[in-house]
Order: C-alpha cells, then structure tokens, then sequence
C-alpha cells in the first residue's frame, strides 16, 4: 500500500491576527461598559461644568438688558420726554430682569460650589430644599438637591424621606411627603454620583401653617452614614 504525503500550510500570522482582533474586541467591549454605567451614574463634572457655562452665558445677556433699560431711563430723562406711566413700564421690566439676574447669581454660586467645592463641602451633603408656589392654593412644588463631592467618588444610592412641620389647629403636628403629595410620593430614591436634582409636588391641608421641614437622608452602604438636615419654612420659599 502506498503511502500518502499530507502536506498542511502553516500561517502563524493567521493566528497572530485572531488575537489581535480578540484583544480589540475584549477592549471595545471593555470600553462600552464603563461608558455605559458611567452615563448611568448620574451627572457627570462636564455636564456641570456645561451646565454652569450655560448659566454664566444668562448671567451676561441679563446684564445687557438691564443695561440697555438703564441708557433708556436716561436718555429719556435728559430729554425731558418721559412720563409717569412710560417710566413706570420700563422701571417695571428693570425690575423684572434684576429679579432674575439674583435668580441666575444664586444658580451660578451652587453650581460654581459644586465645581470647586469647599473643604467644608466635601462629603455627602443635603445641598438645598426650596418649595414656591405653583398657583394653587395651598399647592406647592419642591426641589431637593443632594450632592457629593470627595476623592474617589462612587455611585450614592439609597433614599430620602420628607417632612413638613408645623400648626395645625393650634397643635404642633408632622405631614409625610405621602400624605401631602396624594400618596404619590414616599421615599425620594437617590441614585448619584456628583449630584441629584429631585422635584415634586404637594398640597398642604386646610388649617396647617408649616414651620420648617426636616429631610432625613438614609445611603445604603455600612460605610455610609444617615444624614437629617432642618429648613425653616420662611428662608425655603422661593
């Protein structure tokens, strides 16, 4: 019986190539994933920083208006030409853009605070609660800021609970975030990294005068401890 010769090619840069190609793959998935939980993780610093760029821009276009108001009011005061009622308008509208020039300045010290936070600022933090009024009698809406600024930063999760407190028929009484949103809202989840906005709405019962309102932040962690911070009713409507 004659014997066969079997000849097999050999291409070790075939095999080289496989796992070049591997090795990209591995790391572009590798490379997805962190893209992905870090999107997830909340506010990232650059969308901060956009954000506050976004408010300084505001801050510049109130700062002409008002400007522009001002040579109005003056021109027409040297020419003698202005009235009661036109002074009254344009005074109104100055007033009306320097209200919201403090409403930018406030916005662009939080958020200038959470860039370049202070040593005092580090850690976890209940930033801010505000509630204004929405058009309704006794109806509210409220934002709570939570924030976290220190090295090595990771992802805070865990919830905060809402209470208002005051006068109610002449006794000192305690309403749930639950029973004064409907029973639509209880624990406020928290899921962040750099910082969390979270808003709602509320609706006050007849009778009650509120006084100030305790939040009481609970992280998930063994390492992370319980926050409670107060707020005076009058310095938090906005």
């Amino acid at each position: 019986m004659a014997s066969k010769l079997i000849i097999k090619s050999h291409h070790p840069w075939k095999h080289r190539a496989k796992i070049t190609i591997a090795i990209v793959v591995l790391c572009a998935a590798g490379w997805w994933m962190y893209e992905l939980g870090h999107s997830r993780a909340g506010f990232d610093y650059d969308n901060l920083l956009v954000e506050r760029n976004a408010l300084n821009d505001k801050l510049e276009k109130a700062n002409e208006v008002i400007t522009r108001h001002r040579e109005r009011i003056a021109i027409l005061e040297r020419a003698g030409q202005i009235d009661k009622k036109g002074y009254g308008g344009v005074e109104q509208s100055l007033n009306q853009v320097q209200d919201e020039m403090l409403e930018l300045k406030e916005e662009v010290a939080f958020y200038r605070g959470i860039v370049s936070p202070t040593d005092t600022a580090s850690g976890l933090n209940i930033a801010d609660f505000r509630v204004s009024g929405i058009g309704e009698e006794r109806a509210y809406r409220f934002k709570l800021v939570m924030t976290q600024m220190k090295s090595n930063v990771r992802v805070v999760q865990g919830y905060a609970q809402v209470a208002f407190e005051g006068l109610q028929d002449g006794a000192q009484v305690e309403h749930t975030l639950y029973k004064v949103s409907g029973g639509t809202l209880d624990k406020l989840r928290l899921r962040f990294k750099y910082f969390q906005n979270i808003e709602g709405e509320i609706v006050l019962p007849e009778g009650f005068l509120p006084s100030r309102v305790v939040v009481d932040v609970v992280p998930s962690g063994n390492d992370q401890t319980r926050l409670k911070k107060t707020f005076d009713w009058p310095d938090i409507m906005g």
